[in-house]
């Protein structure tokens, strides 16, 4: 009976102390805080001398989860050095959709310091239909990609794109994604034709019965 009052004893001393260092002595600091996987500015939250024990990773990452633009964030202490690390993962833009930048998932979101590049620029009612006008975009080959100058998406099955072909802008009229191949290679035989040197819109929605305005 004593020997099990003396373990329990002990062990509540350990945890007494344990308790004690990792929460209130100097030891077991925060000795630098970093913060990678972003140039852009973000507020440190945590204080060097800060306990490591009151650092708690997950409410310190969804503080920066709070950023539209942050797609994860991971926090993580060193138990040894007191360094904690934060990596931050930025959503990747993927097509500027009503003026504002929207990833693969179809999150619209505001990109700090970005300046943009060759994407897409969608329009549609909804961001889900905006993110099909983008996968159509991103399915063609890269010598019609770069040809495209906007996308619109009125439903899955009507989605147009202005195309610069020949030093003149024509509007294409695509309809559902499919038959790509097709449809490309029916706009570059129509608009290889002499009579069709004024056209100003192509319907491709059925390929093998175009239409030419």
């Amino acid at each position: 009976m004593k020997k099990r009052r003396l373990i329990t004893a002990i062990s509540l001393l350990a945890l007494v102390t344990s308790a004690y260092v990792l929460g209130w002595s100097s030891l077991f600091t925060v000795s630098a805080i970093e913060i990678n996987g972003t140039k852009n500015s973000l507020p440190i939250t945590i204080k060097k001398g800060e306990k490591l024990a009151r650092v708690e990773p997950r409410i310190v990452a969804s503080g920066y989860q709070k950023y539209d633009w942050v797609k994860s964030a991971v926090v993580s202490r060193n138990w040894i050095n007191g360094e904690v690390d934060i990596v931050i993962t930025p959503r990747t833009p993927s097509a500027y959709f009503n003026g504002s930048t929207m990833d693969a998932s179809g999150t619209i979101f505001t990109l700090p310091g970005y300046k943009g590049g060759d994407l897409p620029r969608v329009s549609a009612p909804t961001p889900e239909l905006g993110l099909s006008a983008t996968e159509l975009f991103q399915s063609l080959p890269e010598d019609f990609k770069s040809k495209v100058i906007s996308l619109s998406a009125h439903n899955d099955s009507n989605i147009a794109m202005q195309i610069a072909l020949d030093e003149r802008e024509i509007r294409v009229l695509w309809g559902a994604n499919e038959k790509s191949a097709l449809k490309i290679e029916v706009i570059n035989a129509l608009v290889a034709l002499e009579e069709n040197k004024n056209i100003r819109r192509i319907d491709v929605s059925a390929p093998h019965a175009p239409i030419v305005k």
